[in-house]
């Protein structure tokens, strides 16, 4: 049987260990959890851009149809009117005019919609760069530093061993 000195060195030891192991499981446990949220919030961030983009194309296209539709009506009541006045040339330009300024409303449409599209393009890049900056915000533990603590503690617990920090040691 050994002296309580040798006892509560290894004791020490053994604590000392176990702490530091503890200590690399519980870095590693946060630095998954973290992990695991980052990711979750960018998915949540993604599927929120990706449902704008989809209500903003069906405006986009019902906004487009009204506008032909108005169109449409406005080049029928000039047709309609112009042959009621007899001026068919005159009137031929007034149908062009209104078709011109549909197809501008159009494109217009169309613009704000890519613009809008780059813009959430941009946005999904933030969520990305947000994301991989909260997984880097939490390390995993390093063997190596968990190491580095354990041989340190040997250490520490050898050097007050032979100091007779633990007590006596019989020789």
């Amino acid at each position: 049987m050994c002296d309580p000195a040798t006892a509560l060195a290894i004791t020490s030891m053994a604590m000392s260990t176990a702490s530091a192991m503890q200590a690399h499981r519980a870095q590693n446990k946060a630095f998954e959890s973290n992990a695991k949220a980052a990711n979750q919030a960018k998915m949540d961030e993604d599927r929120a851009i990706n449902l704008q983009e989809a209500q903003e194309q069906e405006a986009t296209a019902a906004q487009s149809i009204e506008q032909d539709r108005q169109t449409q009506g406005l080049a029928a009541k000039a047709t309609v009117a112009g042959g009621e006045s007899g001026g068919f040339l005159n009137n031929n330009a007034v149908v062009q005019d209104i078709m011109r300024q549909g197809l501008e409303s159009n494109t217009m449409s169309g613009q704000n919609l890519e613009r809008t599209q780059a813009q959430l393009g941009e946005q999904r890049l933030g969520a990305t760069s947000r994301a991989q900056s909260r997984i880097n915000s939490v390390s995993k533990a390093s063997p190596m530093a968990t190491a580095l603590k354990i041989g340190s503690a040997g250490v520490n617990t050898t050097a007050q061993y032979k100091s007779g920090g633990f007590g006596e040691i019989e020789e």
